[in-house]
């Protein structure tokens, strides 16, 4: 469609649109977040990526399962670790957004990315809290990094938001 088809589009059924997509998006979280077989998946993944960036960094890390682990310390990543519904909710508001669906497209892309990139961030960052400050590690994973992680997310949102806005007004 257009973006003139598009202006005749009654608003109800734009509205309309977006929910149901926003819908199908949280509908879709809820079914991941409930399948053990999937979450481990998007877990491995982490650990694998993660490990990866670490070696790189100059340790000496393994992926095994879903653990990190070296001669001197590991960690677990747990779902909770994985920012699957921070990620779902993002995901959920870029597409509730009113614009079209090609800004939704890039949203979605630069969403996912984003926020996996952090999250490796954040895993190996906790690896190196837990190697060299390891009565800091629960108050750094349980408190800050949850904080930026949703502070991220946010801005993350409101930046895409601002200019998929901007480009649909002038568009209009």
């Amino acid at each position: 469609m257009s973006r003139r088809e598009d202006r005749h589009v009654p608003a109800w059924r734009r509205a309309a649109t977006s929910a149901l997509g926003a819908g199908a998006v949280l509908g879709a979280l809820v079914l991941v977040l409930s399948s053990d077989a999937a979450t481990a998946v998007v877990r491995r993944a982490f650990a694998v990526v993660t490990s990866a960036v670490l070696n790189v960094l100059g340790n000496n890390t393994v992926a095994q399962g879903t653990d990190i682990l070296s001669h001197e310390f590991g960690i677990s990543v747990v779902t909770a670790c994985t920012g699957l519904f921070v990620t779902g909710l993002f995901l959920a508001a870029v597409v509730a957004f009113p614009t079209s669906w090609r800004a939704r497209l890039v949203g979605t892309g630069v969403g996912l990315v984003g926020l996996f990139l952090v999250n490796v961030v954040r895993l190996a960052s906790l690896y190196y809290v837990g190697m060299y400050w390891r009565s800091a590690l629960e108050p750094v994973h349980q408190l800050v990094w949850q904080s930026l992680v949703i502070a991220i997310a946010v801005s993350l949102w409101l930046l895409w938001a601002g200019r998929a806005g901007s480009q649909t007004r002038r568009a209009t």
